[in-house]
């Protein structure tokens, strides 16, 4: 591909560009808080959001607290995007699971109590903050992957960083 100029254009750094997770850039920015929508984009409907390649579904429940996990239920699947948000969190639409700011089941309909004691059904959860001032975001931080150990050693007037 060439340019306006005339010159060639360089072919793209996969190690810069690239986010997917076990990637080098992936892993680096998945160590820093991203901001993901401004606080009054979550109301009454949950948003999903792709946020380094990952889909989340970003919510703020009845009380005000900020939920972000994976956008697929644990019991079949469905989209979390199409849930309902309540009182304690967001209930899926297809069996009513309801799942709390912290990706734990909290209510499992049309089950037995024996049944529901004994699953320990939830979605994992995203590290989020809802941030006020005169920006109000909720920001949303990544879990690195657990193939990302960085190890740090350092010699008298050197420091190297390995991943």
């Amino acid at each position: 591909m060439r340019s306006a100029y005339g010159r060639q254009t360089p072919p793209p750094d996969y190690e810069l560009t690239c986010v997917e997770p076990g990637s080098p850039m992936g892993e680096l920015l998945r160590r820093y808080w991203q901001p993901v929508c401004t606080s009054d984009e979550l109301g009454d409907l949950p948003k999903k959001i792709k946020l380094l390649c990952e889909e989340l579904v970003v919510f703020r429940d009845k009380k005000g607290r900020v939920g972000a996990l994976e956008p697929h239920c644990s019991h079949r699947g469905t989209s979390l995007e199409w849930a309902r948000v309540e009182e304690g969190g967001l209930r899926c639409c297809y069996h009513g699971w309801l799942y709390n700011t912290q990706g734990q089941c909290i209510d499992m309909p049309c089950e037995t109590e024996e049944f529901r004691e004994r699953m320990d059904v939830g979605i994992p959860p995203i590290p989020r903050r809802s941030m006020a001032g005169w920006c109000s975001s909720t920001w949303v931080r990544p879990v690195p992957s657990p193939s990302s150990r960085c190890t740090t050693s350092s010699t008298p007037g050197t420091a190297t960083m390995s991943c």
